[in-house]
C-alpha cells in the first residue's frame, strides 16, 4: 500500500562514501505521499501522481486568512495524513486538518502584523525560505540567514540555527532529502550591499537536518546569484541541481559541495544581452533537467528560454527560444491526450510592477504605452523542446500592479505565474497576477484546451506567487493573503 515518510528521529546527513549513497537512494525511492516542498518531490517535477476530482469554479471547500491579512509567498506542505502546513513572511507557521481546524501555531519568530509589509521603517526577521517536510519536521529559512525546525507532531520548534549571513526576501524555497537540507543564503559581502535591488543569493549551502549545523557551503562564480531558489535531488552521485538567475544550471555533490558539472552558460546571438530570471530548474521523471531564462533580444525585447541538460553530464540537449519572458521554473508531467507524451509547462509572460496610481487612472504609462500584461501558459515536448498545441492565453491584465497589491496594504510583487501543479488526470493548475487560480485540462484528448470546460477557474481577489498543492481528492491554492482548499465532491 501507499505510505508516507516515514516519521521519527532525523537520519543522518549524506556521507560521502558507499552507505551514505545507499541511504540516499533509499530515502529517493521512497517519495513522499503529497507534497513535500514547492513543486512536490524530490525532483520538483510539478507532477503527482494523485488525482484532485476537484471542480475549482465552485469555489473552495474552505478558505483561511490571517487576521492581519499577512503575506504569503510559499507553497502548502502536505502530509501523509492530508494535513497542510501554511507559512506566513511575518513568522507564523501553522497546521490544519483537511477540513480546516487550526491544529498549532508556531508563533516563535512572529515578527509583528506590519513586518511583511514593504514599507515597514524596520528590518523584521521574515520567513522567506519557504518550507520542506523531511523526516517529522518542518524546515524553513529567515531572512537573517537561519534556517528553522519544527516538529510537525507538536508545532514546537526543534531548533534554529544561523547557516549564512542573511537571506534575501525573494521566493526561494527550501530543499531537503535523506538528513540533508539545502538552503540558498547570501555571503557577508552581498549581505552588506544597502539597498541591493536585484536580491538573489550568491550562495547554496548545505545543512544537517538534526541540528542545522553547516555541512559545506558553496558560492556561485562570476557574482551570479540564484532567484527563486528551488532545489532537485538526484542519485549517481547523490547531488542537488539548481541554475542560476541567468540560466546556467549546476549540479553538486550533496555530501560535500563540489561540484559534478557546470552547464554550458547560455548562448547570445550579436546584439542580445542577459537579463534575469525568476524562473529556475526542475527534473523530469525522463532523467533530464530543464530550465529557465531570459534574454535581451537585439530589439530590447525580454524573451524568454527553455533548455534540457543531459542529467548525467550536464551536456546541453536543446534549447527552445521563446516570444515571451519565462519567470517561472517549468513542470514537468503528463497532460492527457492520445500520445501520452510527456510535456514540460510553463507560465510565461513579464511581471506586474508596484502599483502606478496615475498610470492605473489613464491606462497608460508615463511615455504613452498603453498598461497591459500579455501571459501564456503552454506546453513544450520534453523530448525536443516543440510546442504541443497545448496552450492557453488569459486576457491582457490592464493594472500596473497585480490582483490586490496596494502601497497601503501589502505589496506581494508575485510572479505573472505561480509554478504549476499537474494532477494524474493532467490537470494543470496555476495561480495567476489577475487574482485568478485556473485548472486547464484537455478533456477530449485533441491536445488543445478549446473543449467545453477545459479551462476553468477561481476569483479569490489577491494574485499568486505561492504554486499549489496536490494531494487524493484535494488541491491547495495560496494566494498571497492566504490559503483556499478545494476537494472533491
Amino acid at each position: 500500500g501507499e505510505r508516507g515518510m516515514k516519521v521519527g528521529p532525523a537520519v543522518g546527513a549524506v556521507t560521502c562514501d558507499e552507505a551514505g549513497a545507499s541511504a540516499f537512494t533509499e530515502a529517493l525511492a521512497q517519495q513522499p505521499l503529497y507534497w513535500m516542498n514547492k513543486n512536490g518531490d524530490f525532483a520538483v517535477t510539478g507532477a503527482s501522481r494523485f488525482a484532485t476530482r476537484a471542480d475549482i469554479s465552485g469555489g473552495p471547500s474552505w478558505s483561511f486568512k490571517d487576521e492581519t491579512e499577512d503575506l504569503v509567498y510559499a507553497h502548502p506542505i502536505i502530509d501523509a495524513e492530508k494535513s497542510i502546513y501554511l507559512m506566513h513572511r511575518n513568522g507564523k507557521l501553522r497546521k490544519f486538518s483537511a477540513d480546516g481546524e487550526v491544529m498549532w501555531t508556531n508563533s516563535d519568530m512572529y515578527a509583528g502584523q506590519d513586518a511583511g509589509k514593504l514599507i515597514s521603517g524596520t528590518k523584521p526577521t521574515l520567513f522567506v525560505g519557504g518550507p520542506v517536510l523531511l523526516d517529522g519536521a518542518i524546515y524553513l529559512g529567515d531572512s537573517k540567514g537561519f534556517v528553522s525546525a519544527v516538529d510537525a507532531t507538536s508545532g514546537a520548534t526543534r531548533w534554529r540555527k544561523a547557516v549564512g549571513a542573511a537571506s534575501a526576501s525573494d521566493a526561494w524555497s527550501m530543499g531537503g532529502i535523506s538528513g540533508t537540507l539545502v538552503a540558498a543564503m547570501m555571503s557577508e559581502e552581498v549581505a552588506e550591499i544597502p539597498f541591493d535591488v536585484a536580491g538573489g543569493q550568491d550562495m547554496i549551502v548545505g545543512v544537517d537536518a538534526k541540528d542545522g549545523s553547516v555541512l559545506w557551503s558553496w558560492k556561485f562564480p562570476d557574482g551570479k546569484r540564484i532567484y527563486n531558489a528551488l532545489f532537485s535531488f538526484a542519485s549517481d552521485p547523490p547531488s542537488v541541481l539548481f541554475s542560476n538567475y541567468h540560466g546556467r544550471a549546476y549540479r553538486l555533490k550533496l555530501c560535500d559541495g563540489s561540484v559534478v558539472w557546470e552547464g554550458p552558460a547560455p548562448e547570445l546571438q550579436p546584439g542580445e544581452s542577459e537579463v534575469m530570471t525568476t524562473g529556475g530548474l526542475a527534473q523530469g521523471a525522463n532523467g533530464v533537467a530543464y530550465v529557465t531564462s531570459n534574454f535581451l533580444d537585439k530589439g530590447g525585447v525580454k524573451r524568454g528560454r527553455l533548455a534540457a541538460h543531459n542529467l548525467a553530464s550536464g551536456d546541453l540537449l536543446w534549447v527552445k527560444r521563446l516570444d515571451m519572458p519565462a519567470n517561472n521554473a517549468p513542470s514537468i508531467g503528463h497532460l492527457g491526450g492520445a500520445s501520452g507524451e510527456l510535456s514540460v509547462v510553463l507560465g510565461l509572460g513579464e511581471n506586474a510592477f508596484f502599483p502606478d496610481p496615475l498610470a492605473d487612472l489613464t491606462g497608460k504609462w508615463e511615455n504613452g504605452r498603453p498598461v497591459e500584461w500579455f501571459t501564456e501558459v503552454a506546453a513544450f515536448s520534453a523530448t525536443n523542446g516543440e510546442p504541443t498545441g497545448w496552450k492557453f492565453a488569459p486576457p491582457p491584465w490592464k493594472k500596473t500592479e497585480s490582483e490586490g497589491d496596494s502601497w497601503t496594504g501589502h505589496i506581494c510583487l508575485p510572479d505573472a505565474w505561480s509554478n504549476a501543479a499537474i494532477d494524474a488526470d493532467g490537470t494543470v493548475y496555476l495561480g495567476h497576477m489577475s487574482g485568478k487560480l485556473f485548472a486547464l485540462r484537455d478533456m477530449d484528448g485533441d491536445g488543445r484546451l478549446d473543449g467545453d470546460g477545459e479551462v476553468r477557474s477561481y476569483y479569490g481577489g489577491r494574485c499568486y506567487q505561492g504554486s499549489p498543492g496536490i494531494a487524493e481528492g484535494m488541491l491547495i491554492s495560496t494566494p498571497c493573503d492566504g490559503m483556499h482548499v478545494f476537494r472533491a465532491p
